[in-house]
């Protein structure tokens, strides 16, 4: 069977960037007969829904649907986007993120194609307000706004990564399998919980599935200035810190413990890592490193 295709865009609060991702999805070469929008409001306070509305009404030969959860948070969202999905691949994009325009036709290709792919995730590449990255930014710190970048061959994601919120590709029917986003997990409004995404990607990685990187299939990540700041990077990595260990807490004490481990040798790691960013002259790589992992480590013993 040929894969019909429902990108489902969760959104709150986004007014700033919504527009932008809507457009870029309409704005495709994969013909519009072979995808639908699915739009999952989750009680957003600002004028999103007013800019969907309109959405709908200009493109009305476009398909898209626009429901409203009431179940405040991320994977209440996206399990009710799943719930009203139509297509049998299931594509999450970033409400903040634009989709490049042949991004459907790359996802549609290799889903029509490669045998056994039941996940796959593209490159994301951040979108900087006012167009600089910030000073402190390094490639261990690319989970902060979630960029992607395994280089431009196709593979398999590499060992311990996986495709991220903003650029995420699924067989729906995988679901059946593993069960849809722990609703304990993800952001709640403003409450920076994290890491539902990382449980299905663990579960289908447990399972030997194959989860395929696609370097060709493109999002874009707006990122305002307000996520570069320090205050904001300390909130990021304790909800982080916290997400995990609600999350290891779940599958019992040895993998609260195993986990807690993992989080001192990474912060120790940084040490390392800073004195080596010192010795190049990039002192404030190597502070935003340790400030991250020291809050990662203290989220982790923080309570929910």
């Amino acid at each position: 069977m040929k894969p019909h295709i429902s990108i489902i865009i969760c959104t709150y609060n986004r007014v700033k960037y919504i527009g932008e991702c809507l457009s870029s999805l309409v704005n495709q070469t994969l013909s519009k007969e072979l995808y639908e929008i699915v739009i999952v409001n989750n009680n957003s306070t600002d004028n999103t829904a007013e800019i969907c509305e309109s959405f709908i009404e200009n493109y009305k030969e476009h398909n898209v649907a626009y429901v409203i959860e009431r179940k405040q948070g991320l994977s209440y969202a996206r399990n009710r986007g799943l719930k009203e999905a139509k297509g049998n691949i299931v594509i999450f994009i970033d409400d903040d993120g634009e989709a490049n325009n042949d991004y459907l036709e790359k996802v549609y290709f290799y889903f029509s194609t490669e045998d056994d792919l039941v996940s796959a995730g593209g490159k994301v590449l951040p979108k900087y307000e006012g167009g600089i990255e910030p000073k402190w930014m390094s490639k261990y710190l690319w989970g902060l706004v979630t960029k992607v970048d395994y280089g431009d061959r196709i593979e398999p994601f590499p060992r311990g990564r996986y495709p991220v919120g903003c650029n995420m590709v699924f067989l729906k029917s995988v679901f059946d399998e593993i069960g849809v986003f722990d609703t304990a997990l993800g952001r709640k409004g403003r409450v920076g919980l994290a890491s539902e995404e990382k449980e299905i990607f663990l579960k289908l990685s447990a399972m030997g599935k194959k989860i395929l990187y696609i370097p060709d299939a493109v999002v874009m990540h707006n990122i305002d200035k307000e996520r570069t700041t320090k205050k904001y990077v300390i909130k990021l990595s304790i909800g982080i810190g916290k997400s995990e260990r609600l999350r290891t807490m779940k599958k019992g004490i040895f993998f609260l413990i195993t986990k807690f481990i993992e989080f001192k040798i990474k912060f120790f790691g940084s040490i390392i890592l800073a004195l080596l960013e010192l010795l190049k002259g990039e002192k404030e790589k190597g502070y935003y490193l340790i400030l991250f992992r020291f809050y990662v480590l203290k989220g982790f013993f923080t309570k929910i």
